[in-house]
């Protein structure tokens, strides 16, 4: 069971008392010793038979020497529990206080649950906004106060075995693979995934609050220097179609110092509210009125700006055309399209409609991996070159990778991949071009998957990672059903930081659907350096 804030506050005399107590029993031992020791240069006893007694109080005295050094060093070791205890507590008061300040969050020491004050939805959305953001950050720093408590029970666990004469507790293997390789929580091996389970969305604790089922989630980066992960299609239930409808909405993030990402309240709001994330640009209305929903289709950052897709879909997720929008920080009012940045998904004027890049900082350059929403084409490249007239936001000047260079913004791109993506995450990572997203292979054995390169256009010259895979059910890494991909902040080759999503109804034997469905978002973390062959 998880520890609490109480607990934490608490623990300081608790742990103190220990300490003591540990202190006395070692004093006591050693004072026994002496006595003894004492004992035996007073008596006066001749013969075999004293020289017996002699040897067997000399060796209880010498026993109890052990017994006082064993638990006069775990006093030492529950003096410096003591004392951690100590820090974290007063770190913990600093959290609550934090909590207390203006605009005031709710903090439950008993349970950790961090929730809005009663006040909020009459709040205005500046306001508001502060609390969302205060809430995702004290629910990371209330990780870190457990994360860091769990670590000095363990310390105290080890001292009073130490005091008890007992084997230090150790991790217990929980399957086959942990008994081979050691238990979780370690490092990664090459090539090793670790699914934490949903973070966002169906099944996931605490998850977003206010939002029961999503999927995505890419982080994106605000010119102010703050988080929001940018889910799709969003539902107040735990389940699709579980309504109020969230066409996207934005939430604020941040992570503890294991990664892991905790978020607040949404910082936009439901179909029809003033405040939806994305609205649909005329331009898109006039080339297809059929248009009904916006999903973001991927981020570029260039320098501190962050551009995003947006995808125009209509029936079941048909693609109709995409824009670009800017990120900032005013989520009151919808993110508005780039003038000019329309473009159909089909017809001589298409372009793609699901992208992901950033600038490198060896040229300086802009470096685009693309693909179609829809899943049916495999991944180009692009290359925008601001020195060389080429405009993020101005889709004529990307120039295409043709096989042998990136070309003239009018040629045809040349496919990378050899087979059919879904979404992308294309990122520089300790200086390597890093490609993950999902692989569709031949459909049903779908997976989402890492690839690293030297160079942008190498990426796929190499052996992918794999995070997570729907082809083998009883192979490592399976998820049913799953999608997305998106590289989160903090990662590196060794600890690549992905959110993985998943759409799947469970069915029975016959086929039959077995309950609500799953939607959510899942954190997986994976060693992306390849095993020796």
């Amino acid at each position: 069971m998880a520890l609490t804030l109480q607990e934490l506050l608490n623990w300081p005399p608790e742990i103190g008392d220990l300490g003591n107590a540990a202190h006395d029993v070692a004093t006591n031992h050693a004072d026994s010793a002496d006595f003894l020791r004492s004992a035996m240069q007073a008596a006066d006893w001749d013969g075999e038979s004293g020289d017996t007694a002699r040897q067997a109080v000399f060796s209880t005295a010498g026993d109890h020497d052990k017994q006082a050094e064993r638990i006069k060093a775990a006093a030492a070791l529950i003096e410096t529990a003591h004392q951690d205890a100590d820090t974290l507590a007063n770190k913990v008061k600093d959290i609550l206080n934090y909590a207390a300040e203006a605009p005031a969050v709710k903090v439950d020491p008993a349970t950790n649950v961090v929730s809005p004050p009663d006040s909020y939805n009459y709040m205005d959305a500046e306001t508001q906004t502060k609390v969302s953001e205060k809430i995702a950050d004290l629910k990371a720093r209330i990780a870190d106060a457990i994360i860091e408590g769990d670590r000095i029970d363990d310390e105290l666990a080890k001292a009073i075995a130490k005091a008890s004469g007992l084997p230090e507790p150790a991790p217990t293997a929980t399957s086959l693979e942990d008994l081979m390789l050691g238990p979780p929580g370690g490092p990664l091996r090459p090539g090793e995934a670790r699914n934490h389970g949903p973070v966002a969305g169906t099944g996931s604790d605490p998850g977003i609050p206010g939002i029961g089922a999503a999927d995505l989630g890419e982080v994106v980066t605000l010119p102010d220097g703050k988080q929001v992960a940018i889910f799709g299609d969003a539902f107040e239930g735990d389940h699709v179609g579980a309504d109020p409808h969230y066409r996207s909405v934005a939430v604020p993030v941040s992570f503890d110092s294991e990664g892991h990402p905790h978020y607040g309240p949404p910082l936009t709001g439901p179909k029809g509210s003033p405040n939806e994330l994305f609205r649909i640009p005329q331009a898109a209305l006039d080339a297809d009125p059929a248009i009904n929903d916006t999903l973001p289709g991927g981020t570029v950052k260039v320098g501190n700006d962050t551009y995003m897709m947006v995808v125009g879909t209509k029936n079941n997720l048909e693609p109709a055309g995409s824009w670009l929008v800017k990120v900032n920080n005013d989520f009151s009012k919808p993110l508005e399209a780039l003038p000019g940045s329309w473009a159909p998904s089909s017809g001589p004027d298409a372009r793609p409609t699901q992208i992901s890049g950033f600038q490198s900082s060896k040229d300086g350059k802009i470096y685009i991996a693309a693909d179609s929403f829809d899943r049916s084409s495999g991944v180009s490249m692009y290359q925008v070159d601001p020195n060389a007239g080429g405009n993020i936001t101005d889709r004529g000047t990307w120039q295409p990778w043709t096989g042998t260079g990136f070309g003239a913004p009018t040629d045809t791109p040349t496919i990378v991949s050899p087979d059919r993506y879904g979404e992308l995450s294309f990122q520089e990572v300790q200086g390597h071009a890093v490609l993950s997203g999902f692989n569709v292979h031949n459909g049903p054995d779908g997976a989402v998957e890492v690839l690293v390169g030297d160079s942008p256009t190498s990426v796929f010259d190499n052996v992918p990672t794999v995070v997570v895979q729907n082809g083998t059910p009883q192979g490592p890494n399976w998820v049913p059903q799953p999608y997305g991909g998106f590289i989160m902040p903090g990662s590196t080759l060794d600890n690549m930081n992905i959110l993985v999503s998943q759409w799947h109804q469970p069915a029975n034997a016959v086929g039959a659907p077995i309950g609500p469905g799953i939607y959510n978002s899942q954190q997986v973390n994976v060693n992306v350096n390849q095993p020796p062959r």
